[in-house]
């Protein structure tokens, strides 16, 4: 199988690469696209998949994911994506009928790609090991429910006396990721992107 995997950023390319091997079969291949952000996506996404609707046909081991943060609304962007990929006549796992074909899934990070670390808060300390757990203090358990969980990711390495620039987002995933343990992670989203990759 190789995964064609369409992303909104740099820092998510990272972490999938990083995370990838963990969750599929040896033999799979990947190759990830970042775009500078939500909108270059969504306005690269429709002759993406045109291009992929020719391409599928002829290469029964394509895959395609699509894999973006929800922000606030997490329904409404959902929604998009299945319309973007509908509008091209092609099926995603949420759109197929019970036992029906279909070689697209489209996924959310929710909030945000952060959520996933904040899943994991051994990992976070494996990478940051002044970070103790009184730092996560009345953080919830499943972070999907956090608002702004890059602002509350740098909180937490911030009183862990670890200054960054900026989001530094993608040393965040570089630093993190390898200590992700997919089985332990609690965000929501992050296991529902690992259970849409073993129904490809």
């Amino acid at each position: 199988m190789h995964l064609e995997i369409l992303l909104e950023e740099p820092s998510a390319e990272v972490a999938l690469n990083i995370l990838l091997p963990k969750l599929l079969p040896p033999d799979t291949t990947w190759n990830c696209y970042p775009h500078r952000g939500k909108t270059d996506l969504f306005q690269r996404l429709p002759g993406r998949l045109k291009t992929y609707a020719r391409q599928l046909p002829h290469q029964p081991d394509l895959r395609v994911i699509i894999l973006m943060d929800a922000d606030t609304d997490c329904r409404r962007r959902k929604a998009e994506l299945e319309q973007v990929v509908a509008n091209v006549g092609l099926l995603t796992k949420t759109s197929a009928a019970p036992h029906e074909p279909f070689r697209i899934i489209t996924r959310l990070a929710i909030q945000e790609l952060e959520a996933w670390f904040l899943g994991d808060r051994e990992a976070i300390q494996a990478a940051y090991p002044r970070v103790r757990p009184q730092h996560f203090s009345g953080l919830p358990q499943n972070p999907d429910t956090i608002a702004d969980t890059w602002e509350t990711l740098w909180r937490v390495l911030r009183e862990g006396k670890y200054y960054l620039a900026g989001k530094a987002k993608v040393e965040w995933a570089e630093t993190i990721a390898p200590h992700l343990d997919p089985a332990r992670n609690t965000s929501a989203s992050f296991q529902y992107f690992r259970q849409g990759l073993a129904r490809l």
